[in-house]
């Protein structure tokens, strides 16, 4: 355990607040500095802004761990360069030689939740530089906080390199629907184009109307969000009334698509029976394809590149924001190539997600251990 005292953050590190810089000084042509606004502009690792600023007002410096302190409170990238911090994010620089940079970045990540438990606001938390100089961080010599870094380091490469075979599988399958169909908002390969109601039904789901509700027969849902690309979030699912009549018609099969009709409008997943009495609310639209027609594999990539590529612009209604109605859907052109070719994809998608399947149980067991790592390296028993 460690006997030193436990100071305060703000005695051993420089915190920098970001300040927002004059609006008109914004520019898309790499003019000035990078700007940070929050963790919308960050990468894996280090930042990816998409906008600059002539006129900086607070900056980052090289090595410096720049922090999101809004919305998103906790998450950090590595300072590469100089950026404009805006007001969503703070720099972080150890000072008076006590602190090393490295250890105090794994620390950040393992203190998270409890600065994310100081967040206020009305509309989005956020926490002040009072509330990130507060944090106590256990502080070993600096020898002891390098040799911390370098076990933490380790044990955190081996999940970027699951992370990042488990991408390169969803590259592969990307670039594999593109050489067997091509890209479907173009449709290079000239194959017969239908409309989507053709190769099977849809229909949205039940509206949640909470003055209606009696809570007799309460059942869990799919809402937009619980529909990720290529998968479910099934971690928060909302209950609501559904009687016998509603359970039968907005019941779910293995094989049905659900697509977000708002949103990211075109988000779609395949349903594989991953619970039992599970129904969906009217943000979504559940496809049941006809098997004669369509394979669930190619309509799920195809709505993937039509979402990345611009394919539902002429297909939403966008008052404020953009919507894919169910009659836009049922009208939608959908490249129809031979059933053979959609199958033989489906055993590829297949093939790579028994592998990603165990990437990812693989990826979760050094979660595992990564969590143990840390709190053992923060509590003096590394």
């Amino acid at each position: 355990m460690f006997t030193e005292k436990t100071p305060l953050l703000s005695s051993v590190c420089e915190i920098v607040m970001g300040q927002a810089p004059d609006g008109s000084s914004y520019n898309t042509h790499s003019n000035g500095y990078p700007l940070i606004a929050g963790a919308g502009d960050f990468g894996a690792l280090f930042p990816n802004p998409g906008k600059f600023t002539d006129a900086p007002t607070k900056l980052s410096h090289d090595g410096d761990i720049i922090l999101c302190i809004r919305a998103t409170i906790g998450d950090r990238n590595w300072s590469d360069t100089s950026y404009c911090l805006g007001r969503g994010v703070a720099g972080l620089r150890a000072k008076n030689g006590k602190l090393f940079q490295g250890y105090l970045w794994h620390w950040l990540g393992h203190t998270a939740p409890e600065l994310k438990a100081k967040g206020r606001g009305a509309t989005f938390l956020q926490v002040s530089k009072s509330d990130i100089g507060s944090l106590q961080i256990p502080l070993p010599p600096i020898e002891e906080q390098k040799r911390i870094a370098a076990i933490l380091d380790a044990a955190d490469a081996l999940r970027v390199k699951r992370r990042e075979s488990i991408a390169q599988l969803d590259a592969l399958l990307q670039s594999t629907f593109l050489d067997m169909f091509g890209d479907p908002v173009r449709n290079p390969k000239g194959w017969e184009t239908v409309r989507f109601e053709e190769i099977g039904a849809s229909r949205l789901g039940k509206m949640l109307d909470k003055g209606r509700e009696k809570g007799s027969c309460q059942y869990t849902y799919l809402a937009n969000f619980n529909v990720q690309w290529f998968h479910f979030d099934l971690e928060n699912l909302r209950t609501m009334d559904f009687c016998n009549s509603d359970r039968e018609e907005f019941n779910l099969q293995k094989g049905d698509l659900l697509v977000c009709e708002g949103g990211e409008v075109g988000r779609t997943a395949i349903w594989k029976g991953e619970q039992e009495d599970v129904f969906f609310q009217k943000a979504l639209h559940r496809v049941r394809l006809d098997p004669e027609k369509a394979v669930a594999e190619y309509v799920q990539f195809f709505m993937w590149f039509m979402a990345k590529n611009g394919g539902f612009k002429d297909f939403t209604n966008s008052a404020t924001i953009a919507h894919l109605t169910g009659v836009k859907l049922k009208t939608l052109p959908v490249p129809l190539p031979p059933l053979s070719l959609q199958r033989r994809f489906a055993s590829i998608v297949e093939a790579a997600e028994r592998q990603k399947a165990r990437l990812r149980a693989h990826l979760d067991e050094l979660d595992a251990l990564f969590s143990s790592l840390q709190s053992r390296a923060f509590n003096g028993e590394l």
